[in-house]
């Protein structure tokens, strides 16, 4: 899993930049993306060719002896479309999103209440986006030609923080308070915001007492 960190501004100013992106071709990686009208994040899980802003990228290693040498690496496109929020406290260096993470609902890992073996949740630092993202493995019957099962994920919550989100962290381990809601053995989300100077932190839980979605988890 790999980010691009990429300077897009969201503007607010109403105008529409065309911009243009490399295919999911291993040979040619480089893409010029120019500044979008969109005032706000949207994030979309897409495994197409089109790129805006942003993005998170998935690289297969391809298989065999020393295959990683000599054989292309396969790219898909996971999310796109995060955009850096201009302010003065992100000017050097800006970009989005920031550091990605791979982690399981439970320390259980990757087997879900269903007894089944599943994919594990993206944990991503939207940096100069200002926000965190959290994307979960979805099961689709049918896929396009070229495409990696493996790849596709949904948006399961934006986190947003108005400031710059640096590197995620996620533990195990229970609060040292009986006054936060927790269930033990569920994954903590740590979520820093520079500018405010707060950490902040959300505790996944089993949704049992809460109309969600049934996927497993």
């Amino acid at each position: 899993l790999v980010t691009s960190h990429e300077c897009s501004y969201a503007d607010s100013s109403g105008e529409t930049d065309e911009h243009h992106a490399s295919t999911t071709n291993t040979e040619d990686f480089e893409s010029e993306v120019t500044a979008s009208s969109d005032s706000s994040t949207s994030v979309s899980s897409t495994t197409q060719s089109k790129i805006d802003g942003g993005s998170l990228f998935a690289y297969r290693v391809p298989i065999g002896k020393d295959a990683w040498k000599t054989k292309p690496w396969t790219r898909s496109v996971i999310a796109t479309g995060f955009k850096v929020q201009g302010q003065l406290s992100n000017m050097i260096n800006p970009g989005a999103p920031g550091f990605v993470y791979s982690f399981f609902p439970t320390r259980e890992g990757g087997i879900g209440s269903d007894k089944k073996w599943h994919r594990p949740l993206i944990g991503l630092s939207g940096d100069c986006a200002e926000s965190a993202y959290i994307l979960r493995p979805i099961e689709e019957d049918t896929i396009e030609v070229g495409e990696d099962r493996s790849t596709k994920y949904a948006l399961m919550c934006e986190i947003k923080c108005s400031s710059t989100v640096g590197s995620l962290a996620v533990g195990y381990d229970d609060f040292y308070t009986t006054v936060a809601e927790q269930q033990s053995g569920y994954a903590k989300i740590y979520v820093p915001c520079y500018e405010q100077d707060k950490v902040l932190v959300f505790a996944l839980g089993s949704g049992e007492d809460e109309d969600v979605m049934e996927d497993g988890w």
